[in-house]
């Protein structure tokens, strides 16, 4: 209803003089009730939404690069793209030295040459439809493990003395020798 309105009223009033144009943003703003700014901006702007231009660049990373990075995030215990960013200087020629990959040089470039990003933007669906690591913390020694908390503490501060008196000389107390122990 609204939009109608507006698509009715935009050209009467981009063609009216400023006087005319108060009257019919008033008439406009007392049907349809918009604020005065939205209304103006409404009445203002073209009657076909504006259509955003997707940018159609070529991909860089084919689905070899992909595959092979798949299998470099399996190798390292799919960490996270920046600590995987970090290790591929290290783990790519080790993989490759122990002949479990076999790289052309252009996709070794590649690979050697994503960001941290990236990594983790092609990384998206096989971290979400892939198997989920194990946890590394066994909950059942968790619980068999007394953890102290503050409020189980139940003894003296650190600064508390406790002092015991031994006497040492026989059961006389007049000229006996105490030493304090704490």
């Amino acid at each position: 209803m609204r939009m109608e309105l507006a698509n009715a009223v935009r050209d009467r009033y981009a063609a009216a003089a400023n006087k005319d144009k108060r009257r019919i943003l008033e008439e406009f703003i007392a049907a349809t009730g918009y604020h005065e700014k939205s209304a103006i901006r409404v009445l203002n702007s073209s009657s076909e939404p504006k259509r955003r231009q997707t940018r159609q660049r070529p991909s860089i990373y084919d689905e070899a690069a992909r595959g092979v990075l798949i299998v470099l995030w399996e190798a390292s215990d799919r960490v996270c793209g920046k600590r995987l960013k970090a290790l591929l200087p290290i783990i790519l020629p080790a993989l490759e030295r122990n002949g479990h990959l076999k790289l052309e040089e252009e996709i070794r470039r590649k690979i050697l040459s994503m960001s941290a990003a990236t990594i983790d933007r092609l990384l998206q669906i096989p971290r979400r439809t892939g198997r989920t690591k194990k946890p590394r913390v066994v909950p059942g020694p968790r619980r068999r493990i007394k953890m102290r908390t503050f409020a189980d503490w139940n003894e003296p501060p650190p600064a508390a003395w406790k002092w015991t008196w031994w006497l040492i000389a026989g059961r006389s107390t007049a000229a006996a020798t105490f030493i304090a122990w704490f």
